[in-house]
């Protein structure tokens, strides 16, 4: 249970003010005998009570005294049968007036009037305190949604900025690569039925460093992808796999390849096999020198 959620939720008070139903007051009971805090909330919003009552407890004008006993006098005249044991009644009632508060109002009557204004208050208060809580709570869910919000733009900026760095850091390579005299362009062409497409490699044989950039290869299946195969002393050496789809146009690294006189691409299963299916060769090119 969450303790101060309870006690800031004004249910003590309409407790206190008794606003609530006979079962609602049971559970508040059982609440405050349970947790020392709810009970400590509850003796204290009493004793505030009791407080406010006394502190604005006032006494009331001195005309009320006399309207009261003009009302008396008043009654004894209209029935003249009891008159008198009325007046010796006013009479007894007079003193017993002056005697209970020495300020011309009876306890009875102060009393009422002063819970009737203090409830009153008391209310106002409640209904004050139970709007201020709803605006708190709904301010601190606005808050803690923004918080959420802006911790998701943060986490998107950062990818995104992660992405562009690569692709930065990429792209620096990409144009290294291609003004580095070391390297050597082949170019293969379609081979057999597929005649018309073509895939270029970029080879270091100092440095071993392979890239190829399939521009111009069809979309493989979705459980197929190409391998590049270095065609080393007439046998094939696995080369890598490689993507297509959005880096079809960006030079992508592949193994390191040392001797090759023959690069070629087969469609193989995905993840690559360890041995080219020649029948699904789609393009070859051989190193010039």
């Amino acid at each position: 249970m969450d303790v101060q959620r309870y006690i800031s939720s004004g249910i003590i008070e309409n407790h206190i003010t008794g606003l609530l139903s006979e079962s609602e007051s049971r559970e508040v009971l059982n609440t405050i005998q349970q947790h020392s805090e709810v009970k400590a909330a509850a003796d204290a919003l009493q004793v505030d009570m009791e407080r406010y009552i006394q502190l604005w407890a006032a006494k009331p004008p001195a005309a009320i005294k006399r309207q009261i006993m003009d009302r008396l006098h008043k009654d004894e005249a209209e029935d003249p049968a009891t008159a008198e044991p009325e007046t010796f009644t006013a009479n007894n009632n007079e003193n017993t007036f002056s005697e209970d508060t020495g300020s011309g109002m009876s306890l009875g009557l102060s009393q009422l009037q002063i819970w009737q204004y203090s409830a009153a208050a008391a209310i106002a208060l409640l209904l004050g305190s139970v709007v201020m809580n709803i605006v708190s709570y709904s301010n601190a869910n606005n808050y803690q949604q923004q918080v959420a919000a802006l911790q998701s733009d943060q986490t998107s900026l950062l990818a995104e900025r992660d992405a562009l760095k690569e692709q930065l850091e990429f792209a620096q390579k990409e144009n290294g690569v291609m003004k580095d005299p070391s390297f050597k362009w082949i170019r293969m062409p379609g081979v057999g039925k597929h005649a018309g497409i073509v895939a270029t490699i970029c080879w270091n044989p100092q440095s071993k460093e392979t890239f190829i950039l399939a521009q111009a290869l069809p979309e493989p299946p979705a459980d197929k992808q190409y391998q590049l195969w270095a065609i080393v002393n007439g046998k094939p050496i696995d080369a890598g796999v490689f993507e297509l789809g959005s880096k079809a146009h960006t030079v992508q690294k592949v193994k390191a390849v040392d001797n090759a006189q023959v690069f070629a691409v087969t469609l193989e299963k995905k993840g690559g096999s360890p041995s080219p299916t020649l029948e699904q060769m789609f393009v070859a090119g051989k190193v010039a020198g």
